[in-house]
């Protein structure tokens, strides 16, 4: 199971993309200590209670580097919870963040690299394409506070998660394969889906993509270790006949966000400390049985057992984060059980992308 903790929802970036920036609106609230003991207790018998033997806790923002006090007494409390109940190896314990990584220096990462963290680094490029959209509160790039980290993070267990805006689009493949040229060998990407996307600014990231998938049979043939997330994870729920909606989203089954203020949601995009905020499962001082059999767990699992109406007999749909992932659903749309046309027509066009690329690779290889 995974735990997420917004341990704050203060930041010391304005990225022009951030999804958090109408549900964390006053960027102040910050989670107390009782309240995190109180999250990552619950997740430890939730896990147990589903009979699981691995937790993995996420620390989560706003930055969450921000409060690595906090990060510190939750890693110790969880260690402490875990060693109570289980002998050595009889349980998993597992550790992650998602930092901008404008606030590390060399203690830090010496204690990541300790605690075998796995970081999630959000890194959109090379200077040029990743000051475009991730500006430090006074309006100035943020890519000089994290270059001087880079050569270390990429020997570490490091994620890079980079955003693709209208903004920063036509750069995209030239980034990652920079990013790939420093050493980094997990990427991903995600599309700020805004409702604005025009059919020329897709065309353009169409091409953009293609480029991509060039790049990713290129280390393929020279048998580079390199994930590519974009690419990787289409065809391989189209090779293997696995879902999305199972293997990679397990929206409230397998993870739990808790909010600054204690209040549960079914993944990350949903969390918000507003009191009325959609999908609250409840709160980490409520009864545990109450949570997991709320309103809102329910429409989670008619989620998970029922295809979307609009998404019925389409062939791609096991692929398709439109159809397949909650956060996006819910982020586009405002509900986990729409479709927002916009990401169907960008899911369609990228399978059509990989799929080629698939075929290319494929007949190379056979010839």
């Amino acid at each position: 199971m995974n735990l997420v903790l917004s341990l704050t929802e203060r930041c010391n970036l304005r990225c022009t993309y951030c999804y958090y920036k109408v549900s964390h609106e006053a960027r102040s609230l910050t989670m107390s200590e009782d309240i995190m003991d109180a999250a990552i207790r619950l997740a430890f018998e939730r896990t147990v209670s589903l009979g699981q033997h691995f937790l993995n806790i996420t620390f989560f923002g706003g930055e969450p580097l921000l409060c690595l006090d906090s990060i510190y007494k939750g890693v110790e409390f969880a260690k402490e919870l875990v060693k109570s109940r289980f002998s050595e190896n009889d349980f998993r314990l597992r550790f992650a963040v998602n930092t901008n990584g404008t606030l590390l220096d060399d203690s830090t990462i010496e204690y990541l690299y300790r605690e075998n963290f796995r970081i999630y680094l959000s890194l959109d490029g090379d200077k040029e394409h990743h000051n475009i959209c991730r500006k430090q509160v006074g309006g100035k790039g943020s890519f000089e506070l994290i270059e001087p980290h880079i050569p270390i993070l990429t020997k570490l267990d490091t994620v890079v998660l980079s955003v693709v805006t209208r903004e920063n689009m036509d750069t995209l493949s030239d980034a990652i394969r920079w990013i790939q040229a420093q050493g980094f060998k997990n990427v991903t990407t995600a599309v700020d889906f805004d409702g604005k996307w025009s059919g020329d600014e897709f065309d353009i990231l169409a091409r953009e993509y293609s480029k991509l998938a060039k790049f990713w049979i290129e280390l393929k043939r020279k048998q580079t270790p390199f994930y590519l997330g974009t690419i990787h994870d289409k065809l391989k729920f189209r090779l293997t006949g696995a879902r999305h909606r199972t293997t990679s989203c397990h929206v409230a089954e397998g993870i739990v966000a808790c909010a600054a203020n204690g209040n549960l949601f079914p993944c990350t995009r949903f969390i918000s400390s507003k009191k009325d905020a959609p999908y609250i499962l409840g709160n980490v001082f409520d009864n545990p049985a109450q949570i997991f059999d709320s309103p809102v767990a329910h429409d989670i699992q008619d989620f998970f057992e029922r295809d979307k109406e609009d998404c019925k007999g389409c062939a791609l749909r096991f692929r398709c984060h439109a159809h397949e992932c909650a956060c996006t659903s819910f982020y586009s749309t405002g509900s986990i059980h729409k479709v927002s046309p916009e990401v169907c027509t960008h899911e369609r066009m990228l399978a059509a992308i990989c799929d080629d690329a698939a075929a290319n690779f494929t007949t190379d290889a056979a010839s």
